[in-house]
């Protein structure tokens, strides 16, 4: 009812009256215009932000529109649809490409960030042995450091090592052994251990986890997990020893202490390096140091005798590359010669 009432006031009203009222309207519209301008401009900057996020929803549409062609007969919208769906190809081209090349960073890498540049070796480096027992070639072993330097997104050293005996040997003693271990890039502890081990009839699946906060180690098998025990701040596994002693400097006979565990045990290790040998390999003399790591019943690389002792010669230079490992097992010796390497620093 006020609408009406309102509009015949106005023609009632005289001119003068009617054209004050016209001005109230016009000005009272351009005030309602600029209020929903602003009100525009606001929304605007709130969505700046998420503008890239706008953009590849589009793109998304546009290639999904472009995969789904539409029934005949139905209302196509005039859009570039070709084009979008070519700019989103091209973006993830660039996703993939920058995926690979952080790959292939990784992959190239000589060392785990933080490492340094005095350690002996460097990732790629792989050493072939030739197992012998009491003189007969029975398999062969192979040491490597990955390329992988990352474990769960940190950066560590990752040391892998496989042991196998040849089809005559199978026949007596089969032997298929694969293990792992994490290292910190400096080379001062050990962060994790796996093992898969197959030797005769001892088969065993071990996964030994290092909480390096609480200095505590976690032993788990295939059949159960035993509680953690303490460890030391500067405690390696098995394998991961091999390599933390090749980073010591080795100048004259002595003995060096170094803390290792196999989960289930922990010692303060006493390497005792008895002086330099000449080793002849493949017909060629090779100057080295002998070590005896004294583990007593700490479970090594391989499955030997209780109390067994293991002789270890590294090669007398800045790398001491593992030249020759002996070991007594359950029946007789064995010795792990080197006959090939690749990959090595320098």
């Amino acid at each position: 009812m006020t609408q009406p009432i309102e509009s015949a006031r106005k023609k009632n009203c005289c001119p003068a009256t009617r054209r004050i009222a016209s001005n109230r309207d016009l000005n009272s519209s351009r005030l309602v215009g600029a209020d929903r301008t602003s009100r525009l401009r606001t929304i605007s900057r709130k969505l700046r932000p998420n503008r890239a996020l706008l953009v590849l929803c589009s793109l998304l549409l546009a290639a999904q529109a472009s995969a789904s062609p539409s029934p005949p007969g139905a209302h196509r919208p005039n859009v570039n649809v070709s084009g979008q769906a070519h700019a989103a190809s091209i973006l993830a081209a660039k996703q993939k490409k920058g995926i690979k090349k952080e790959r292939r960073r990784r992959r190239g890498r000589r060392a785990p960030r933080g490492a340094g540049s005095r350690m002996p070796f460097q990732t790629g480096e792989t050493l072939s042995y030739e197992l012998t027992w009491m003189g007969i070639p029975v398999g062969t072993a192979e040491f490597k450091v990955t390329k992988d330097t990352r474990w769960k997104g940190k950066a560590a050293w990752h040391f892998e090592m496989k042991a196998r005996t040849n089809k005559y040997a199978d026949a007596i003693y089969k032997v298929r052994d694969h293990m792992h271990a994490w290292v910190k890039p400096r080379m001062n502890r050990s962060i994790h251990h796996e093992k898969k081990q197959r030797e005769g009839s001892y088969h065993r699946d071990v996964i030994l986890r290092f909480d390096t906060r609480r200095n505590r180690a976690v032993y788990r098998n295939q059949w159960r997990a035993y509680p953690a025990k303490p460890i030391f701040s500067d405690t390696y596994d098995p394998l991961g020893l091999l390599y933390g002693f090749r980073c010591k400097n080795i100048a004259r006979k002595g003995s060096i202490k170094m803390s290792v565990t196999d989960g289930l045990k922990t010692i303060r290790a006493n390497v005792k390096v008895l002086g330099k040998e000449t080793l002849t390999i493949a017909g060629q003399p090779i100057a080295t140091w002998h070590v005896v790591p004294e583990l007593k019943d700490v479970g090594g690389i391989f499955e030997r005798s209780p109390g067994a002792r293991m002789d270890v010669w590294l090669s007398a230079d800045e790398y001491r590359i593992p030249v020759r490992l002996k070991s007594k097992v359950v029946v007789g010796s064995f010795v792990a010669t080197l006959i090939n390497a690749k990959g090595l620093k320098g």
